[in-house]
């Protein structure tokens, strides 16, 4: 059985020097650290800097942190894991002033869940831009019991927090920065839909 439903997936933009920043602040984990290269010669070639935190937690397992090192003028912060990359933004962004720009760029997990932070202070959608880069593993939300599951790739899948078999829809919530999972057999007890990848 086929779960077909509205596509409601993020549409991702191309990192490119915003105008009017007078701070850059350039966030991204594993993968990302290809378009943090990128966006940093485009800030150069503009006599702009930035502050970059590069998280080396990656599900794809690339690393450019090598590469990050050798940027010249910029200020480089290193995270083992992604939650606490996302722990000090908070703290960069509740000190933030007018003409901060904000660039994201990583998996789909990671992409969400910074955009949690960011519409947390209220920047504008003219001040963000994120960049998808690496594998669309989702992030997924239990609608039974509020848990948050990372990296997940089968359309069913056993929840951590309540142990339900669950079915991923294709829902994305902006809200909670995740797709949403059901009971998979709620209409029919014990009949599950087929096992299989998502559409990435």
């Amino acid at each position: 059985m086929l779960i077909t439903g509205i596509k409601s997936r993020p549409v991702y933009d191309l990192l490119r020097p915003l105008p009017g920043g007078k701070r850059h602040i350039v966030a991204g984990q594993g993968s990302g650290g290809r378009a943090m290269l990128r966006l940093l010669d485009e800030l150069a070639d503009l006599g702009q800097q930035a502050t970059l935190l590069y998280s080396e937690e990656s599900f794809s397992g690339q690393n450019f942190l090598a590469q990050l090192q050798q940027q010249p003028a910029v200020e480089l912060r290193v995270y083992a894991s992604n939650q606490a990359l996302l722990e000090d933004l908070k703290g960069m962004l509740g000190q933030a002033r007018m003409g901060t720009r904000l660039y994201l760029t990583g998996s789909e997990s990671f992409l969400g869940t910074a955009m949690q932070v960011y519409t947390a202070f209220d920047m504008n959608r003219d001040e963000v831009l994120r960049e998808h880069s690496g594998t669309l593993v989702r992030r997924v939300w239990c609608v039974h019991c509020d848990t948050y599951t990372e990296n997940v790739t089968q359309r069913v899948y056993q929840c951590p927090g309540c142990d339900l078999t669950l079915v991923v829809r294709d829902h994305y919530s902006r809200r909670l920065a995740a797709f949403q999972a059901v009971k998979a057999d709620a209409e029919v007890p014990g009949e599950l839909p087929q096992a299989e990848e998502l559409d990435t």
